[in-house]
C-alpha cells in the first residue's frame, strides 16, 4: 500500500508532507476491545514493536478532544490489516459518526490516507474484516506541507533500503547463504528554497523541534505522483533540521536526513 487520496486531488498534493502532530495522543483514547498485552495505548506511543490488537470486529479506536481540532490525514504503520482482510474507515462525530474516507489495504506496508480537512472533537478508525488486526502505529491530524518541493537528486525512501547481510561461506570460499540482520531505509531530502515567513512560523518551528528531538512521523514525498513513496520516519543521527539563509536572506534552504521503518 502507499498513500490513498480519498477526496478531490489538488495541485498541493504534489508537495511533500509530514504528519507528526498526533491527535490520538492528545485526548481521551478509547477502543472497542483490546487483548491482553494488546492495549490501545500501544498504537499511539510511537513505537513499532508493540500493538493494539482488538479481540473482535468491527473494532474502533477513537479519541475525544477537549476542543475541536483539524484533521486531514491518517497514518498507519506496523500493521497486518491486509493479512486480516480488513477495511479501515476514518470517521468523525457530528450527532452521529460520519465517514471521511475508507480504504482496504492491499499489503501490510505503511499506509497514509488523505481526506477532506475536518474540524471535530471526536475522530475514530472503524475497522471491519475477517480477522482482528494488530496495529503498531496510528496517527491522525493535519500536516506540514512543503509547497516548494524537493530538489534533485532525490532517492525515494521506498527505494532506499538499508540491508545488513551476514555472509555465510565455506573455508574455501563456497557460497552457502546470506542472512539478513537488519532491514530499514535511509534517504536525504533536500527541500527547495523556503519562504522566511513559513520557516519562522509556528507550524514549521513546532515540527522542527519535534523532529530534532528524534521523534517519529509519517512522510510522503509527492502524494499525487509518487503515491508509493511513503514511510514512517525519524531523523538520522546528525540529521537535525538547520535552516540556512540563501538568496540574500530572502529564503531559507534546509534538508531532512530520514531513517524509516520498513514493513513487510
Amino acid at each position: 500500500m502507499s498513500i490513498v487520496i480519498d477526496r478531490t486531488e489538488v495541485d498541493s498534493d504534489r508537495s511533500p508532507i509530514v504528519l507528526w502532530d498526533n491527535l490520538f495522543s492528545q485526548g481521551t483514547l478509547a477502543a472497542s476491545t483490546e487483548s491482553t498485552d494488546g492495549e490501545k495505548e500501544n498504537a499511539v506511543d510511537g513505537t513499532t514493536y508493540d500493538f493494539w490488537t482488538p479481540t473482535a470486529l468491527p473494532a474502533t479506536l477513537s479519541v475525544t478532544l477537549g476542543s475541536g481540532a483539524p484533521a486531514s490525514y491518517v497514518g498507519i504503520a506496523a500493521h497486518d490489516l491486509f493479512t486480516g482482510g480488513c477495511t479501515v474507515a476514518v470517521e468523525y462525530y457530528s450527532g452521529g459518526w460520519v465517514e471521511l474516507a475508507t480504504v482496504t489495504p492491499t499489503d501490510n506496508k505503511t499506509l497514509i490516507i488523505a481526506f477532506a480537512e475536518t474540524t471535530a472533537t471526536q475522530f475514530r478508525l472503524y475497522i471491519t474484516g475477517t480477522t482482528p488486526p494488530s496495529i503498531g502505529v496510528a496517527f491522525i491530524g493535519d500536516v506540514v506541507r512543503f509547497d516548494t518541493g524537493i530538489l534533485p537528486a532525490y532517492t525515494p525512501i521506498a527505494y532506499s533500503d538499508e540491508i545488513e547481510l551476514l555472509n555465510s561461506q565455506t573455508m574455501n570460499g563456497q557460497f552457502i547463504t546470506n542472512r539478513v540482520n537488519m532491514v530499514g531505509a535511509k534517504t536525504n531530502v533536500n527541500l527547495n528554497i523556503l519562504d522566511r515567513t513559513f520557516v519562522e512560523g509556528s507550524d514549521f518551528q513546532s515540527f522542527r523541534n519535534y523532529y530534532n528531538l528524534g521523534n517519529p512521523f509519517f512522510f510522503a514525498s509527492n502524494p499525487s505522483e509518487l503515491d508509493f513513496d511513503v514511510a514512517y520516519c525519524w531523523r538520522q543521527k546528525g540529521g537535525e533540521i538547520k535552516p540556512t539563509f540563501s538568496n540574500n536572506g530572502i529564503f531559507y534552504t534546509t534538508s531532512m536526513s530520514l531513517e524509516a521503518y520498513v514493513g513487510t
